[in-house]
């Protein structure tokens, strides 16, 4: 028989989270344990937790915002990066909230690290109201289109009901670019109306393409996929958190400049840079080193440029905050 003394620690807890939802064990729970732990198959966030000049920004950030008199609040903290930099900073009152799984495992790193008089908090972050108002917001609500995860719908939301009158959000500035790029050959995913297959022609698909699902024409690239640059990047638009208002993204977005860089337009690559201020920031961009995030790449027919060519390209946002309703014209 197997003796469960043998099991190593976080082995017998996830056994325990497996069995947690039949009734009787979870009467025994709130019987005999209220104050128990399950850590249930955890998936940190490596990628984000390796990119260290991204850990190193929020490091200071929080050291620099943070203050020991005051009410803060990670929304989504997930692993709990955030919330354990907030710990050192010693403020008043500090919450940790997240619907999902990973508040368990950031509960358990937390005990295990010795950092005590953190609330964690498991429910949905637009349910969640502390008792008194927050002085400091922390968060990355950061999807790969920027927007998918509704960052600015979700922060505009805790903004009104979770925090002071001139309480920050870290991070709060965010400036959006939608660059040309042309792909490694071995990252290329032509349409499959272009593509030469064995008995069968799909160039009859290509009259269905309005028809098509937007998440057909957007795929996720990551920075060694990108060869390089046909332009000089310039700022799509931006936007503050702490300032701005619920319509306060843009509708449309038009480029035209001209190429710098002979190439192939495979796509647009939407990527961003984000800021605590005028002098912290980081970057999700495919010229920089060691950036583990995935970017959303706008699908287009390739089409080669030479350098003083006039690129031109129209982005139709009819909800800025829902990347599937964007559309997209390539000329």
């Amino acid at each position: 028989m197997l003796n469960l003394l043998d099991l190593p620690r976080q082995a017998l807890m996830d056994l325990r989270s497996r069995i947690s939802h039949l009734p009787l064990v979870s009467q025994l729970q709130r019987r005999h344990s209220p104050n128990s732990l399950t850590l249930s198959s955890p998936a940190p966030q490596d990628l984000m937790l390796a990119d260290s000049q991204r850990v190193e920004t929020w490091r200071r950030a929080v050291e620099r915002y943070v203050r020991p008199n005051q009410v803060v609040v990670d929304v989504e903290a997930g692993t709990g990066l955030r919330t354990f930099l907030a710990a050192h900073q010693h403020p008043r009152k500090l919450y940790a909230v997240d619907d999902s799984r990973l508040l368990d495992t950031a509960q358990w790193v937390a005990r295990r690290n010795g950092l005590e008089h953190i609330d964690f908090v498991r429910e949905p972050s637009r349910h969640f109201q502390p008792a008194e108002k927050a002085d400091v917001l922390l968060h990355e609500l950061l999807g790969d289109a920027l927007f998918d995860a509704g960052l600015v719908p979700r922060m505009l939301d805790l903004r009104s009901r979770v925090l002071k009158p001139g309480g920050r959000i870290l991070p709060n500035r965010f400036e959006v670019f939608v660059e040309p790029v042309q792909l490694r050959e071995e990252a290329c995913v032509p349409f499959i109306w272009t593509q030469q297959l064995p008995h069968v022609d799909f160039r009859c698909l290509q009259s269905l393409r309005e028809a098509m699902s937007p998440s057909y024409f957007t795929r996720l690239v990551r920075s060694y996929e990108v060869d390089h640059l046909l332009c000089e990047p310039e700022v799509a638009f931006s936007f503050d958190l702490e300032t701005m208002r619920a319509d306060g993204l843009p509708s449309r977005v038009r480029v035209r400049r001209p190429v710098e860089e002979d190439g192939r337009v495979d796509g647009f690559c939407l990527f961003y840079k984000v800021a605590f201020d005028s002098e912290l920031d980081f970057t999700v961009s495919p010229l920089r080193e060691r950036n583990a995030s995935a970017m959303t790449l706008l699908r287009v027919e390739p089409r080669e440029f030479s350098r003083y060519e006039t690129l031109e390209f129209e982005l139709e946002l009819p909800n800025p905050a829902d990347p599937r309703t964007w559309r997209w014209q390539f000329t």
